[in-house]
């Protein structure tokens, strides 16, 4: 019988997919930061993080010797991948005005399991019966979160946030089960339809102080660089141990907020925040538990 052991590209795409979670942290902080309108804010995160792509694409290209054309051109499925990004980045930004940081990123971290159930539904994926009880339980969790602040101010914001899951969740589908996407070029498409989208409702020139800092910081190099280590990492590791390190963007993400603008999460969102992320963790590691095993039967 084989030993199994911890590969050092499993150990390396662990921390890779780590670093990205920790980069991306400070992302709804920054955006709360930010004193300009919501659409305006949204208009200067999407317009730099396009730009950014854009540049990544073409130098990208540029290493593949592929013509401009080429480079930057999004074929039909990075369109339609891009249309899912687009959603979740104006549903993110607007959500994060408009509901405290806690419930956005923690309605959020029911990506996975919404993606799961897109699956099944959508592309006929098996699912196992761990996957159905742990989504019974964090969508039972969310619906009491969003339930807390209906008819309040955070109910625009919540809903929001769910939309951003949702959209997530498809993303990854289709990027998923089609391996030829390039996720760079999708996300491209997709944040510059959202800018073009969200463009006639803006003001470019509301911004003041600090704020064209902060959008330089999230669409120049905390957006793109974390995707950068996540999609680096991912591709070394299970998907239920990249979901797993994921979910440490809902705990550093809420705590950023949480120190420096003093936003404490509500009593409500916390017990929930709790559970979702005990249920998803508990969901995780037991799917990796579950693929170790296979591998090792395979390697007897």
């Amino acid at each position: 019988m084989s030993a199994i052991k911890i590969s050092k590209p499993a150990l390396h795409g662990s921390w890779l997919v780590l670093i990205g979670v920790m980069i991306i942290s400070p992302d709804a902080l920054l955006v709360r930061l930010v004193e300009a309108p919501n659409t305006t804010t949204a208009f200067w995160r999407l317009a730099l993080l396009t730009a950014t792509l854009f540049a990544v694409a073409v130098v990208q290209g540029l290493r593949r010797r592929q013509s401009l054309g080429r480079a930057i051109l999004p074929t039909r499925d990075e369109l339609f991948a891009g249309v899912f990004y687009g959603g979740t980045s104006v549903c993110f930004i607007l959500s994060i005005r408009n509901t405290d940081a806690a419930n956005t990123l923690v309605i959020i971290a029911a990506t996975p399991l919404l993606a799961g159930l897109i699956g099944v539904f959508v592309f006929k994926r098996a699912q196992a019966m761990r996957t159905w009880v742990a989504s019974i339980v964090v969508f039972g969790a969310l619906a009491t979160i969003v339930g807390a602040g209906f008819g309040g101010a955070n109910t625009l914001g919540d809903v929001l946030a769910l939309g951003t899951a949702i959209c997530m969740a498809c993303y990854f589908n289709v990027v998923g089960t089609r391996n030829h996407i390039d996720a760079i070029r999708a996300m491209m498409i997709g944040s510059l339809m959202a800018t073009l989208i969200i463009a006639p409702a803006a003001d470019p020139r509301l911004v003041s102080g600090f704020d064209m800092l902060w959008l330089v910081l999230l669409g120049c190099l905390i957006l793109p660089l974390s995707f950068v280590f996540i999609t680096a990492g991912a591709k070394k590791i299970p998907a239920a141990e990249a979901g797993l390190i994921m979910l440490n963007e809902a705990i550093f993400g809420s705590l950023l907020v949480w120190l420096v603008i003093d936003e404490a999460p509500s009593q409500t969102t916390l017990v929930c925040g709790v559970i979702v992320i005990v249920t998803l963790a508990t969901h995780s590691y037991l799917a990796l538990r579950e693929s170790r095993r296979r591998l090792r039967r395979a390697a007897v």
